[in-house]
């Protein structure tokens, strides 16, 4: 049988392209692992953060004019209400997840997509097109089609059964793929701040600029170095080099040391004591009651927890990594309805593209806003 559209991948840009293509189409969807959607079934914990009410293209690490017609096309309102029988909460900073369990979103895609042929435990290991028509081969066995949505994802997050089939079949067809590293990954620390190591289960409120950008969040410290939203969003802009960390972004440090008295000055930041008194010592200050510092003291003090400086050492890598920045480059993609520009009838959506979004529910509103895009330009 020759279909009229195969679809590779079987996550959640896969499946909301194909519960969006015309029931006329026939559609077969391939994926590699055994079982549909394992990435979404872990998403916000198993909670689905499937969509944030603060979507923008200054979420993402894109390029904004890409991104921007299938962000505007599929919106937050769009995704709660294709999902609109399933209950939501709202947490911080916009994020919307699941009220009870990720296998709630997974399960109505699969029940969207119940005319579809599916194949799971399918592994690609070549893709030509001959005759006018893609073949997709496995050791195994070969399906046929006129049109191929590449929707495989990335190799992050290897316990989910991830593949690179999606550049390798990008390079196949002439496009180039930007090189790929971790990114909303915990982060290492160079020797110089290992102090932080002995705080391991403190979290703090903290904002950071990086590359024009302001981020504000939770910062949890670990054994390995530093993880939360706030690190995991560090590691998605940051390159190499510097940055630095306001511990205290809602508090005029200067203010309250200028009011002097006696209190000792852990006991006076709104701060664990056990972080503030051990990064006084990564200064070389002591934990003194405030009339007890000179006047060079307290200006050290206002720029230590105010602009705090340090230079990650890296990430802890794919394995722990919830996507990767990089991927098929977007230079060689229609905006608008995702189609190679160098290969007629041959789509990619979702992770594998060069588009990755910051935590809370960023990613996985591009996949599915990118498999919408794309299946209402086939439909």
């Amino acid at each position: 049988m020759i279909y009229d559209l195969a679809i590779l991948g079987g996550g959640a840009s896969a499946l909301m392209c194909a519960a969006n293509i015309s029931k006329k189409t026939s559609c077969i969807i391939l994926e590699q692992s055994s079982t549909l959607g394992k990435k979404l079934l872990v998403s916000g914990g198993g909670k689905c953060n499937f969509t944030n009410e603060n979507i923008s293209t200054n979420n993402y690490l894109a390029n904004s004019e890409f991104i921007s017609f299938a962000l505007e096309s599929f919106t937050s309102k769009n995704s709660l209400n294709f999902f609109k029988n399933i209950q939501t909460i709202k947490r911080d900073f916009g994020k919307i997840f699941g009220k009870n369990s990720s296998k709630e979103f997974l399960n109505r895609l699969i029940e969207l997509n119940q005319d579809k042929k599916i194949v799971t435990s399918f592994k690609v290991c070549e893709v030509n097109f001959k005759n006018d028509l893609f073949e997709i081969k496995s050791k195994d066995s070969s399906y046929f089609s006129k049109a191929l949505i590449v929707a495989s994802g990335s190799t992050a997050w290897p316990a989910c059964g991830v593949s690179d089939i999606g550049y390798l079949v990008a390079k196949k067809f002439g496009h180039s793929v930007v090189k790929t590293s971790p990114a909303l990954a915990p982060m290492t620390l160079q020797k110089e701040q290992f102090w932080m190591k002995e705080l391991s289960g403190t979290s703090i409120e903290a904002r950071v600029e990086i590359e024009g950008k302001i981020l504000e969040d939770l910062l949890l410290f670990t054994h390995k170095g530093i993880s939360g939203p706030l690190a995991l969003n560090i590691s998605l802009f940051w390159k190499k080099g510097t940055i630095k960390i306001d511990f205290l972004p809602n508090l005029n440090v200067l203010k309250l040391l200028k009011s002097g008295g006696k209190k000792q000055l852990s006991s006076l930041l709104p701060l664990p004591k056990r972080f503030t008194k051990a990064l006084l010592f990564s200064v070389n200050l002591n934990d003194l009651p405030l009339e007890k510092f000179s006047k060079e003291e307290l200006a050290k003090i206002e720029e230590t927890f105010h602009n705090y400086s340090f230079a990650p050492a890296g990430t802890l890598g794919e394995v722990k990594a919830e996507v990767l920045k990089g991927g098929v480059c977007t230079d060689e993609i229609c905006p608008k309805s995702f189609e190679s520009k160098l290969q007629k009838r041959l789509y990619f959506v979702g992770e594998v593209l060069n588009v990755t979004g910051m935590l809370g529910g960023y990613n996985l509103h591009w996949a599915f806003a990118s498999g919408f895009s794309c299946a209402k330009r086939l439909s």
